[in-house]
Formats: C-alpha cells, structure tokens, sequence
C-alpha cells in the first residue's frame, strides 16, 4: 500500500511519501547514535567532509558558500538522481534507497557529534535540528529523488549478491519533463539556500 504513494503519478504524493520515511529513518538513527554510539564515530570518515575541510575557503563566506554548494551538488547528482536510473528488485528507484542512507549516516552524525566542527557534545534528539542546514539539504535530496522516477531505465532482477540487470521494456513514466525539471529546479533551489546559511554559521564558529 505504501509503495503506492512512493510511485504516485503525482511527485506532491511522492515526494510527502518519501520524505515521511526518511524522516523516520532519520530519527531512529539519530537515537541510535546518540545512546549507542561512540562520540566523533565518523568524524572525518566521508568523503564530504574531508572536501569540506575545516576552514573558510579562500577565507571567504562566498567562496565557502560555493564548495559547499558544490559538494551537496554532486551528492545529490552522483548519489541520488543518477541511480534512479536503476529499479530495486520490488520496483522501487534505487535513489530512494542511497537518499535514505544518506539520512541515516546524517542522523549518526548528529547522535556522535561527528561534524568537522564539534557541536560541544553528543546532542540527543530535539526540534535543534530545525535549525540545521543539513535537514534542508535532505529535503532537496528527497524532492530531487522523487523528481526524478520517470528516468528508470533498469531493473535489479534476483538476490543480491546474485543479481542481475536488465532494460526495463515500456517503462510507465510516472511524470512528464516538466513537473520532473521543476522539482529538480525547486531541489537546487532548497540548496542553494540551505548551502549559503551553512556557509555563514560556520564562517561564524570559525571566527568566534
């Protein structure tokens, strides 16, 4: 029933889907890194980060505003859009499957204070973290996500580690080019916004 709202013909009905589970994907992991988990457990371990760095590029706001801009960009191009390309094996896009770890490993970062910039202490689960630029960027990730079904093209067949692939015939588009463009559009947007606020609360923990 609920693989229904994931595929709607609508992406409003998609995109609310998703983000609901990823939402609660990121909750639980959030907890989880909190009660569980070590402090700093992945501080420095991706790739993002260590591209981020730990200081104002070029020291200015502006060009710290563009790396970061840069780097969610390719995230949610390289890890999101391009494997919606794929089906899972219960015709699910598989970026539905990389944005939700990509919540998940958020959530464990917030649960251990594992960002460059050490938040103080382990910080437990609050409404805190509506005021996080990385919860915004996740919402980009999702809406970009759900833009973007109407480009499968392959489907995973069989168990892993036995998979197979293969082109799936008549794919039903579930979203013409327009609604997919101006979701990707909205995504990049949200970005955009949530990059330059990044930029500038962390030009100001630096400078402090």
């Amino acid at each position: 029933m609920f693989q229904k709202y994931l595929l709607h013909d609508k992406l409003p009905v998609r995109f609310g889907s998703l983000l609901g589970f990823v939402l609660i994907a990121f909750f639980a992991a959030w907890i989880v890194g909190y009660s569980f988990l070590p402090e700093g457990a992945l501080r420095g371990r991706n790739v993002a980060q260590v591209l981020a760095g730990n200081n104002l590029a070029g020291d200015s706001v502006w060009l710290e505003w563009l790396r970061i801009l840069a780097i969610n960009l390719a995230v949610m191009f390289l890890l999101v859009i391009v494997p919606n390309v794929i089906r899972t094996p219960r015709n699910l896009p598989l970026g539905y499957s990389t944005v939700t770890i990509l919540a998940v490993v958020f959530g464990i970062a917030i649960g251990t204070n594992s960002f460059a910039l050490s938040l103080g202490s382990k910080m437990p689960p609050s409404m805190m973290v509506f005021g996080s630029s990385g919860l915004y960027e996740t919402v980009a990730y999702v809406l970009a996500a759900a833009a973007t079904t109407s480009i499968s093209k392959y489907r995973l067949i069989g168990q892993w580690p036995r998979q197979t692939i293969e082109r799936i015939a008549n794919a039903k588009h579930q979203s013409g080019s327009r609604e997919r463009n101006v979701g990707i559009l909205l995504a990049v947007a949200i970005l955009v916004v949530a990059c330059g606020w990044e930029a500038y609360r962390f030009s100001l923990a630096i400078t402090s």
